[in-house]
């Protein structure tokens, strides 16, 4: 395993695959989910944030190669997995329900516009979560190229840039919510890039204010306080799982307050030798998640099939859930190792501007 690796972001994004299949196996825990996904997207902020910044601020002139380069990275990792399991789904479609996944709603899948401006949970429905970060990996660095042009100090452009996405995403929830169309804002891709942005601005603040003393024990406490405000609200009060969803104040504090306690995390480390094992099978989730997040729902439906036999009571249910988990988790593994990382290594070298 390499030792380049955070254990403290692979637990983050370990958690938050876990919230995701805790939620879809057990209904009843619906609401978790919600966590989990708000939890990935201030982690690809965070992450894909130092790449961005260290990219446009290490270029004497950032221009549409180093764009184009990004983009590519970013896609060789993403668009293969996912396109591979969008062809399962239509499949899995044909298969179970005898009609043809229709035209438009596989052309609007495959360029990520299912839930552009508005919501579409029928097909293939974990894939809203996927729009939102092709989005944001397509205009952020479009938007940040074209600011340069301005020629203002680089901080002041990439500050600049934060600000457009998040005023803008709040702007559209506003919009949509006026317009009686703001159901599921959560899942609707222009009104969430802002989501990501958190974990953005977080990674650059470290990375440019790193000077600071404390500043990372300073974000962790703000973070913490912002996750508890959250959690007590949903916990203690009457507010419902929807309103979750479509609430402006849950959409922006939720990934904020993720992004904001990243960067204490990303230094723990883990130093309990004798249960490596431990810190081994978090890192190996960590690296499948992308692939357990792909490939969880074709496999949950089709083991709960071939197991319907033994659903009849409590026992049994849960037995085939947590067979449904076991096979996801080994068929993940395999489609890691043997597609998944292979043509994310085929990807261009970054490019050094």
């Amino acid at each position: 395993m390499s030792s380049t690796r955070s254990f403290g972001l692979d637990l983050l994004r370990t958690l938050a695959i876990g919230f995701v299949l805790l939620a879809h196996f057990a209904k009843v825990f619906d609401s978790i989910g919600f966590w989990g996904v708000e939890l990935f997207f201030a982690l690809s902020g965070f992450l894909i944030g130092k790449i961005i910044w260290i990219n446009y601020n290490s270029s004497n002139s950032y221009n549409m190669n180093l764009v184009a380069n990004f983009w590519k990275r970013r896609w060789w990792r993403t668009i293969p997995n996912y396109y591979l399991f969008l062809l399962v789904m239509i499949v899995f479609q044909w298969i179970w329900s005898k009609q043809f996944t229709s035209f438009e709603t596989i052309l609007k899948s495959i360029f990520f516009i299912q839930n552009f401006i508005g919501r579409e949970e029928e097909f293939y429905s974990v894939s809203w979560s996927l729009c939102i970060e092709e989005w944001f990996y397509l205009l952020f660095p479009l938007v940040l190229l074209l600011l340069s042009f301005l020629r203002f100090p680089k901080k002041i452009t990439f500050t600049i840039t934060l600000f457009f996405f998040i005023i803008i995403s709040i702007f559209i929830r506003y919009y949509l919510i006026e317009q009686n169309v703001g159901h599921s804002l959560r899942g609707i891709t222009l009104a969430r890039i802002d989501a990501i942005v958190y974990g953005v601005a977080a990674s650059f603040i470290m990375n440019t204010k790193n000077n600071i003393k404390n500043l990372s024990n300073f974000m962790l406490v703000v973070g913490c306080i912002l996750l508890f405000y959250c959690t007590k609200q949903v916990h203690f009060s009457n507010i419902k799982y929807e309103e979750i969803r479509s609430g402006q104040s849950f959409l922006m504090l939720t990934p904020l307050a993720f992004a904001l306690i990243m960067p204490k995390v990303e230094k723990m480390n883990f130093t309990l030798k004798h249960i490596n094992w431990l810190k081994v099978s978090i890192q190996n989730i960590s690296l499948w998640s992308y692939s357990i997040y792909l490939s969880h729902i074709p496999v949950m439906f089709t083991t709960y099939y071939l197991t319907s036999a033994i659903r009849i009571n409590g026992m049994g249910n849960l037995a085939s859930k947590l067979i449904g988990l076991f096979i996801t988790i080994m068929v993940s593994a395999v489609i890691y190792k043997y597609f998944e990382k292979p043509l994310t290594n085929k990807r261009p070298k970054e490019i050094i501007n």
